[in-house]
C-alpha cells in the first residue's frame, strides 16, 4: 500500500532535494547530531518511569542535566523547556506579573510576549523601538526613554526586552540590567536568538552573565538542539522560584518530550567539549563572509555600520542580514531566486533583506555557496529602486487591556472602515512577527495606510484577511 503522509512527505522531499539550509534549527538537519542518538530515538522515547526522572519534579538525571546546563550557561538555575521558549515567556511573566500589573515591554517584542499580556492580565507600557529606515529594521531603544519611562510609571513590576533582535542586533545589555535593577524591578530577557552567546567571548555578552533576573534560551535555534529545545535560566533572588515553577508546570505539557530534554542536553555537552573550538570556528568564517559580502556591488551585510547607532551596542556575527535592495529586487524576491535557482533557503526575508543563520554546523562548503549565490544574485539585478517606507506609525492608543479585548463579541470590517474601531485580533507582518496592532488598541488611519503599503507589497499580515479585521465596534 502506497505511503499516504502529505507531511512527512514533504519534509523528506525538502531534504532529498539537497537544499541547503542557512535557518534554523542550528544543527542543521543534523549534521553534528551523535549518530548513536538518531539511531535510538524511537527506543529513547520513553515515558516517567523508574530511572527516567520527571520534568515536573526533578530528582535524578532532568535535575542533574538541568545544574550541568546552569553551570554551562552561567546561571543560578536552569529549567528544560519542551514546549519552545513561549512556554518560558509565559511562565516567566506569570512568576512576577499578576493580573492588572504594570509591564514595561518593547514594542517589538515577540508575538508571545503579548500572549503574555492576556494570559497575566498585565497592563503594557511600551517602549517604542528606534527604526533603521535605511535597512528598514526596527532595531534598539534608548536607554534615556527606557529610565523616563521607569521615573514616570512607578507602578511598573517588571521590564521585558529582546536581546538580540531576530537580525543579532544587540542593545547595551549592562546598562539595562544595571538600569532596571536600580528602579528595584525584574528584568526578564526574551533571548531567544543569543543561547550559543554564553561559549565564546567573541560574541555578544550573555544576558545571564550581566544579572538580568530571568533569561529565556532558544537552543534549537543556534545550537544543535531539535526544534522546541529550550531553556530558562534564574539569575537572581528577586525572583520565586516556587511561583517560578508552578507556572513551569501549567505551560508546559504533561507528557514532556524525552526526545527534546536529551537534545538540550547533548547540545549543552557538544558545546563544552568541542562546540567552542567550532564556533569559534564559525566566527571567522563569518566574518570573511562578511568582508567578502560587502564587497559585492549593490550588496551590504548589515553590522559596523549600525553599532553606535539606534540604540545599538553590539552584534552577533554569525547572523548575516544582507541588504540587497541596492541590486533593484526586494528581499522577498531574492529569497525565492536562491531557492530555485541557487537551491539554498535563508531564514528569513523582508522588503531590503535577507538573512542567514550560521552555527556550529556549518563549514567553509556553506559559507562559500552562500557568498557565491549572493554573487550570482547580480545577474538578477534591475535598474528600479525598491519602494522605500520611510515612517513607522505611532503606538496605538490602548483602549482596553489585551487580556480583556479578545474576550469581546467582533464584527468583521473591511480595514478602511475600521478606523477608530478598537481591534480584537493581532495585525502581525512576517517576517519579523511583531504586532502593529495588538487586540484593545484603536486602529488609527496612519496604521491602516501602512498595513495597506506593507499588503500591497506583498508582505504576509497575520490578522487581516483580504484586508477585513476582527473589531469591536
Amino acid at each position: 500500500m502506497k505511503l499516504s503522509a502529505p507531511l512527512y512527505e514533504a519534509l523528506l522531499k525538502y531534504v532529498e532535494d539537497g537544499t541547503m539550509p542557512y535557518h534554523m534549527p542550528g544543527h542543521k538537519e543534523g549534521r553534528i547530531i551523535p549518530r548513536k542518538y538518531i539511531e535510538n530515538l524511537a527506543k529513547i522515547d520513553l515515558t516517567e518511569v523508574p530511572g527516567t526522572d520527571n520534568l515536573h519534579d526533578p530528582q535524578g538525571p532532568i535535575l542533574e542535566a538541568e545544574k550541568l546546563a546552569a553551570k554551562a550557561f552561567g546561571a543560578k538555575m536552569s529549567f528544560f523547556l519542551v514546549n519552545g521558549t513561549t512556554c518560558g515567556i509565559y511562565a516567566a511573566m506569570s512568576a512576577v506579573l499578576n493580573d492588572g500589573d504594570a509591564v514595561l515591554i518593547q514594542r517589538n517584542s515577540h508575538k508571545s510576549v503579548y500572549n503574555g499580556l492576556i494570559l497575566t492580565g498585565a497592563t503594557p507600557v511600551y517602549l517604542n523601538p528606534l527604526m533603521d529606515y535605511e535597512d528598514g529594521i526596527a532595531m534598539g531603544v534608548s536607554i534615556d526613554e527606557l529610565e523616563g519611562l521607569l521615573k514616570d510609571n512607578k507602578d511598573i513590576k517588571a521590564v521585558l526586552i529582546t536581546y538580540p533582535n531576530y537580525y543579532g542586533f544587540c542593545m547595551d545589555i549592562k546598562r539595562i540590567v544595571d538600569l532596571v535593577h536600580k528602579y528595584n524591578k525584574i528584568l526578564i530577557v526574551d533571548e531567544a536568538h543569543g543561547a550559543h552567546f554564553a561559549f565564546s567571548d567573541r560574541l555578544p555578552l550573555p544576558a545571564s552573565k550581566a544579572g538580568a533576573d530571568i533569561v529565556v534560551e532558544s537552543i534549537h535555534k543556534t545550537l544543535p538542539a531539535f526544534t522546541q529545545s529550550s531553556i530558562l535560566h534564574v539569575n537572581t533572588d528577586r525572583v520565586d522560584a516556587d511561583r517560578l515553577k508552578f507556572y513551569l508546570s501549567l505551560y508546559q505539557s504533561t507528557s514532556p518530550s524525552y526526545i527534546l530534554m536529551t537534545s538540550i542536553d547533548l547540545a549543552r555537552d557538544f558545546m563544552e567539549r568541542e562546540g567552542k573550538d567550532r564556533l569559534d570556528k564559525c566566527v571567522n568564517l563569518s566574518i570573511d563572509a562578511r568582508n567578502k559580502l560587502n564587497a559585492i556591488e549593490g550588496v551590504k551585510c548589515i553590522g559596523d555600520d549600525v553599532v553606535g547607532k539606534y540604540g545599538i551596542n553590539d552584534y552577533d556575527t554569525t547572523k548575516l542580514p544582507i541588504s540587497i535592495k541596492g541590486l533593484g529586487i526586494s528581499g522577498s524576491e531574492a529569497e525565492r531566486i536562491l531557492r530555485e535557482n541557487f537551491n539554498i533557503q535563508m531564514e528569513m526575508s523582508d522588503l531590503y533583506n535577507i538573512l542567514a543563520i550560521m552555527t556550529v554546523a556549518d563549514d567553509e562548503k556553506e559559507f562559500d555557496k552562500l557568498v557565491k549565490s549572493i554573487e550570482g544574485l547580480l545577474k538578477y539585478k534591475k535598474n528600479q529602486e525598491i519602494r522605500l517606507i520611510e515612517y513607522y506609525p505611532d503606538v496605538p492608543e490602548m483602549k482596553m487591556k489585551p487580556s480583556e479585548a479578545v474576550k469581546k463579541p467582533y464584527t468583521l470590517l473591511k480595514i478602511d472602515d475600521a478606523v477608530d474601531s478598537v481591534s480584537l485580533d493581532y495585525v502581525i507582518p512576517y517576517p519579523p512577527g511583531v504586532p502593529l496592532v495588538c487586540p484593545g488598541e484603536i486602529i488609527k488611519k496612519d496604521m491602516v495606510q501602512y498595513i495597506k503599503l506593507l499588503y500591497n507589497i506583498g508582505i504576509k499580515i497575520v490578522g487581516i484577511d483580504n484586508l477585513n479585521i476582527r473589531v469591536f465596534k
